[in-house]
């Protein structure tokens, strides 16, 4: 009898965990629709909702409540003034990026953010420029304090702003992830290869890039860049126009070195001493005949 009642209790213990399982399933069914009931609430609806139960929200549909596309500025504060609510990350996060959000109150969780979401959020159009700003802002104190991966990390999807600042980072793995940014713009490489912050190293990876070493306006800064490597300013020069080589071959910054490859480009070498020949013996532009006809 003791083994049969140990068999027949052995059995029955499956069939309470199942049971208990199904029972855990059914509430969270119950629950998860709860919260898309709260998410599809007309804004009269979610305002008696938060101000009947807002001393027994949970996380998740605090949560809910501000995804709620009818949910108003009162909303927000009565959640953000609830400590219990407020202590949530994921309620601050949502505070931060809730257009609904009072603007006094979203910059004051904006401190509170990771770091790997404030650089997702310093990119999110669904969140209010003036708090991207300030997002921005943040990622700007604190990015001396980060590390090479997170910097690296950053550098692939941040803003422009924040990308600015990492252009003159001194490690060049951080450039050369910032290159393949989607937000970096040709304007703001044609203006760093023009600047003295560009180092020859800069220089060299952007003519390397496979998106923008093709483009025009940085092969045209790349050669009349007096930082260039010599090498990589002159694999430059025979995709430039015509005038853009004799504007860089008149130019009093360019080398020596530069001038003999784009005669030798020309076809028309100069050789000193020299007799000079008449404008038909060769092409224009660049070479001894210009000095004839200067």
């Amino acid at each position: 009898m003791q083994i049969h009642a140990g068999g027949s209790k052995n059995s029955a213990e499956p069939q309470l965990g199942e049971n208990g399982g199904e029972a855990a399933s059914l509430n969270g069914e119950r629950r998860q629709y709860g919260i898309f009931t709260i998410r599809d609430m007309s804004g009269e609806e979610l305002a008696a909702f938060v101000a009947e139960r807002l001393a027994s929200l949970g996380e998740d549909e605090a949560i809910a409540v501000l995804s709620n596309r009818f949910c108003a500025p009162s909303v927000c504060v009565a959640i953000a003034g609830n400590s219990r609510l407020a202590s949530y990350y994921e309620v601050k996060q949502k505070l931060v990026t809730c257009r609904a959000t009072p603007q006094h109150l979203a910059l004051k969780f904006v401190r509170h953010l990771y770091w790997s979401d404030l650089v997702r959020h310093s990119t999110d159009v669904q969140v209010v420029p003036a708090i991207r700003r300030a997002i921005d802002a943040q990622l700007l104190t604190g990015l001396a304090k980060r590390t090479l991966g997170e910097r690296i990390a950053a550098a692939k999807c941040c803003s422009r702003d924040v990308g600015e600042a990492l252009m003159t980072d001194p490690d060049m793995r951080v450039f050369a992830a910032l290159l393949n940014n989607p937000r970096l713009r040709e304007d703001d490489l044609v203006a760093f290869v023009q600047s003295e912050r560009a180092a020859a190293e800069h220089l060299r990876l952007i003519a390397g890039h496979t998106k923008w070493g093709c483009r025009y306006a940085i092969r045209r800064a790349i050669a009349f860049s007096p930082l260039a490597p010599r090498a990589v300013a002159a694999s430059q020069l025979r995709f430039l126009r015509k005038d853009d080589r004799d504007g860089l071959y008149r130019h009093p910054a360019t080398s020596v070195y530069l001038r003999r490859c784009l005669e030798a480009l020309e076809g028309n070498p100069r050789v000193e001493g020299e007799a000079e020949t008449d404008g038909d013996s060769g092409p224009p532009g660049i070479g001894y005949n210009d000095d004839a006809n200067e």
